[in-house]
């Protein structure tokens, strides 16, 4: 069983039953409060505790000396309610190699740790190594910065070749996946914040998080991965729906965000590392902007499998690699169940999700006419789909379907109304429907106008959900569940 850890800053909540063990940082304690403040943080812990004085450089607060800090381990472990591990960490050990030996432990373990603030050190093997050579350690602890999301596989080779209990995680936007997925490497425990809490490192999801959006507690070795690609995925909506559905569906996998940064060779390198990694099972994603369209090439690339729609799409938002590497664009039949009364369309944007609803519309026989940014992307898409482009043609419209990111919680323009962008001769009246596939937030500043017009409105959320349960459907055809 991996325990979830709850680490706060000081005195700690009167109760945290989403987590396991709590660890107490007291690293802004004062040399002259020791003796009476590290007893009472202890003693107003409802669960068992780790106490930990965590070093500047090692991304704590203390700035004291040896006496200080010594002194604050002796005020630990002499209280009335021990902590059931202190943290020691490595460098100081090395440093002061007889500290473990002075200290009265009695029954308290030691959690001997190391953190890198910056990145993956070139020699981490070697130092996990070393930390394991010591004697009478109880948990060896290493965390580091994540690059990308491939030093969270460096985490889960060190879990698998530890030689005694371990602690392996990540921290950052990328590391998210070493913090969830420690139960399937057997790692000791993850480290987590409380709701309304301070996080202690960057990249702790809350103890609410691991439970009820990750269902951490039912993750094991045979759990399969699958995630949304993105470069800004942090805040996406579809861990809670996919790994909801999993759990509903008592599949043994879970859902997180794969936040990718855009470019083909990062896409490249990092998803084919989780695609081949013989330990992760990493069994498919979805895919958002702005990957969608390099996916593509990379299923093309690898043999695989996808249908003539989504190349002529030019791009998917579905993979899976069961029992090979394909692909599909569960887009289009979401914008296609949603337009059923459509006739002539006005699409806004020229990317992935615009191919998509250009292909949607085309299967319901609707006229479309296409805007962009770029004139001449606009013509090419015209031309490649045999619609109508540019601001002159929207007069008669019955449909507005906004593909672009404009209004998007997040994004560079997220108070922006795309129509008035793109199309600001276009004028909105009760016979129109507007369309926003964007879903943060699901009022976005074009709905908003269009509601206030009478307009009857899709919000990017019903497309999500359709969307989201095709690709449900297509995971489920290709695992053989």
């Amino acid at each position: 069983m991996t325990l979830i850890v709850a680490s706060v800053h000081g005195k700690p909540p009167s109760a945290a039953t989403a987590a396991d063990m709590i660890e107490i940082r007291a690293d802004d304690v004062e040399f002259d409060e020791v003796d009476s403040v590290v007893p009472s943080l202890l003693e107003a812990s409802p669960l068992p505790t780790i106490f930990t004085v965590r070093s500047a450089e090692e991304g704590g607060n203390f700035s004291g000396d040896d006496a200080h800090r010594t002194a604050m381990l002796h005020a630990a472990l002499t209280s009335s309610k021990p902590p059931k591990y202190i943290d020691i960490e490595y460098e100081l050990f090395v440093k002061q190699p007889w500290l473990i030996e002075d200290l009265p432990l009695g029954d308290c373990g030691i959690i001997l740790s190391w953190h890198d603030m910056v990145g993956r050190p070139s020699d981490l093997f070697q130092k996990a190594a070393a930390m394991q050579d010591i004697p009478n350690i109880s948990v060896v602890k290493m965390v580091w910065r994540a690059r990308s999301l491939r030093d969270n596989l460096d985490a889960f080779k060190l879990l698998q070749a530890r030689q005694q209990p371990m602690i392996a995680l990540c921290m950052g936007p990328f590391g998210l996946m070493s913090r969830v997925l420690a139960p399937k490497f057997g790692g000791f425990a993850t480290f987590a914040t409380i709701d309304g809490h301070e996080a202690t490192a960057d990249g702790q999801p809350t103890t609410t998080e691991l439970l009820s959006k990750y269902n951490f507690n039912s993750i094991n070795a045979r759990t399969k991965v699958y995630g949304v690609i993105g470069d800004t995925v942090e805040h996406s909506a579809s861990p809670y729906f996919h790994n909801a559905a999993f759990a509903a569906a008592g599949t043994n996998s879970v859902y997180l965000p794969l936040p990718i940064p855009k470019g083909w060779e990062h896409l490249k390198a990092t998803a084919l590392t989780l695609i081949h990694d013989e330990h992760l099972d990493f069994a498919g994603s979805s895919v958002t902007i702005p990957h969608k369209e390099n996916m593509l090439k990379l299923v093309q690339e690898e043999k695989g499998i996808f249908e003539e729609e989504s190349e002529n799409i030019g791009a998917v938002n579905t993979i899976s690699t069961s029992p090979q590497l394909s692909a599909t664009n569960t887009d289009v039949t979401a914008i296609a169940m949603l337009l059923q009364s459509s006739k002539r369309i006005l699409v806004l944007g020229g990317g992935g999700v615009a191919r998509a609803a250009i292909a949607a519309a085309n299967s319901l026989h609707a006229e479309i006419i296409v805007v962009t940014r770029r004139a001449e992307q606009a013509a090419e898409l015209a031309s490649i789909f045999d619609c109508m482009h540019g601001t002159h043609v929207c007069d008669n419209i019955d449909t507005v379907i906004n593909c672009t990111p404009i209004g998007m919680a997040g994004g560079s323009d997220e108070s922006g109304d795309p129509l008035e962008t793109l199309a600001p001769n276009v004028q909105l009246t009760d016979a129109i429907t507007v369309f926003d596939t964007v879903y943060m937030p699901e009022q976005t500043p074009l709905l908003k106008r269009a509601t206030e017009q009478g307009c009857k409105i899709i919000t990017g959320t019903e497309m999500f959900r359709k969307q989201a349960a095709q690709q449900q459907i297509f995971w489920a055809n290709h695992s053989g569940s």
